[in-house]
């Protein structure tokens, strides 16, 4: 008799009906090269149009497998006839593949292209228009104006594209052959989509809800899914409770050693850093039980009441190890925020609320909730622990991270669901040079906007955002309004 399979609500093994047990993640994706030129030509100017023509899109395959060095770049060979165009189409049909990058090597007729693409429908477009060089060559020949005018048939595909209502949102780069910024915007574009498309495999714990009366943080899971991607699993709180009261004592004495010789801590008993340490062992086991790539918590008042601390330490180290993606308050949307910018980053971003305002420095108080990488820290010898400033419910002090955010270029977002559909907010800021924690026991950061800060406020407030905000180091504005449409949502972008 097989063994019985249960839903992982009741299953005490670690095999469930309704989770995967095996999870893809961070698959590569295949991109297809589709390369055209045109057999009328090689007869008119035969032994060196074809192979010039060849040597150039030669080129541009070396280029795009050095630039997307992290995928698989399939080319079925130069296209120049029909039965070849519909080869190739079916060659990347059969490869799956998850993107298309074409490239006109000449002047070619339309119809090449749509033979290849007909075969591959489901996989976006980038149309790379190129050319030999990025200067004209006043001596030129008409051989070789033949070899740099793919600007025809770009605008000749393009154009058909919108006839038929193909790709409505076609991505154009411009660049010659070997254009590294042209590269590099093929590879943000790529990247981004990968991310839109490892959403969809992404799996996203609630423990408890959201916060009483948050209903800008309200989410309809369907409508995450069917626009967003990500599948939400609620998890009943018992199981967080269940792996606290069941956690390895040796487990748990060594992040408490850890956390005592890391850390500067103030005006906390062992039994505050005892209890988090043991609330990081529960909530890490829950994590992988189920499956989950990250997880919001509640939190007040119930889980602090039952297990005497906060979710901090735990939040905070979790973050530091880089595996998965965790924040409190039922924070569903941010949540999604930090796995896109994660992804894009390689990084862990912060999670903070919006503060107060400084008209002299067109600046902003962000304030976190006790927990952030410290590796963000502007001096790590200044991080301090201590109690938490907002007790809900605690027998003892709690557990929170006091520090100021280091400065640099950061990308600031989180996403929102109004009476028109979902809409994402995209911010590039600055976080300033603070040498001296502001204490508050709690984690600050001071950034800078481009916009004047007021009129930035009222537009702020005005299009209705979550009072949370998700912030990153790094320049990710572009690839965010990129996943934003591939999303097929509203961007806000300052």
């Amino acid at each position: 008799m097989s063994d019985i399979i249960e839903s992982f609500e009741t299953a005490k093994g670690n095999t469930f009906g309704d989770l995967l047990t095996l999870k893809e993640k961070n698959s590569s994706l295949k991109i297809g090269v589709l390369t055209v030129g045109f057999f009328e030509y090689w007869r008119m100017f035969p032994g060196t149009m074809r192979a010039n023509v060849n040597e150039d899109m030669t080129c541009v395959y070396t280029h795009l497998c050095e630039a997307l060095d992290q995928d698989t770049v399939i080319w079925p060979g130069l296209i120049d006839t029909l039965d070849a165009a519909d080869k190739a189409g079916k060659k990347l049909a059969e490869e799956r593949v998850d993107i298309i990058v074409y490239v006109a090597g000449t002047y070619c007729p339309d119809y090449m292209a749509i033979q290849a693409l007909e075969h591959i429908r489901h996989a976006p477009v980038i149309l790379f228009n190129t050319q030999y060089s990025n200067k004209i060559n006043l001596q030129t020949n008409y051989e070789n104006i033949l070899r740099n005018s793919a600007l025809i048939a770009s605008l000749q595909l393009a154009a058909t594209f919108r006839k038929m209502g193909w790709y409505p949102d076609l991505k154009v780069v411009v660049g010659s052959i070997r254009d590294s910024a042209a590269y590099g915007e093929i590879k943000k574009y790529i990247r981004a989509y990968k991310v839109f498309h490892q959403l969809k495999n992404t799996n996203i714990g609630v423990i408890g809800h959201v916060f009483r009366g948050m209903y800008d943080f309200e989410y309809d899971k369907t409508m995450i899914k069917g626009t967003l991607g990500p599948n939400i699993i609620a998890i009943q709180v018992d199981h967080l409770l269940d792996q606290f009261s069941q956690a390895d004592e040796e487990e748990i004495k060594l992040i408490e050693a850890e956390t005592k010789s890391r850390f500067n801590i103030v005006g906390l008993s062992d039994n505050d850093v005892y209890q988090s340490s043991r609330f990081y062992v529960a909530l890490r086991k829950t994590l992988e039980r189920f499956r989950l790539d990250a997880l919001t918590l509640l939190g007040q008042h119930y889980v602090e009441q039952k297990t005497g601390t906060t979710s901090y330490l735990a939040n905070t180290m979790i973050h530091e190890e880089g595996k998965y993606i965790v924040n409190t308050e039922g924070d569903v949307h941010g949540l999604i925020i930090m796995t896109i910018m994660n992804e894009l980053s390689g990084q862990m971003p912060t999670y903070a609320e919006w503060g107060e305002y400084d008209e002299e420095l067109n600046a902003l108080l962000m304030v976190h909730h006790g927990y952030a990488n410290t590796n963000y820290a502007t001096d790590r010898n200044t991080v301090k622990v201590n109690r938490s400033p907002e007790q809900w419910g605690l027998q003892g002090a709690g557990f929170g991270f006091e520090y100021t955010l280091m400065p640099g270029e950061v990308t600031i977002s989180h996403l929102i669901i109004d009476a028109e559909g979902y809409k994402m907010l995209i911010v590039k800021a600055e976080a300033l040079h603070i040498p001296t924690n502001i204490p508050c026991e709690e984690i600050t950061g001071v950034v800078r906007f481009d916009t004047p800060i007021k009129p930035f406020l009222t537009t702020l407030i005005k299009e209705g955002f979550a009072h949370h905000c998700i912030i990153a180091y790094g320049d990710l504005t572009e690839e965010l309004s990129m996943i934003a449409d591939f999303m097929g949502i509203r961007k806000v972008i300052y």
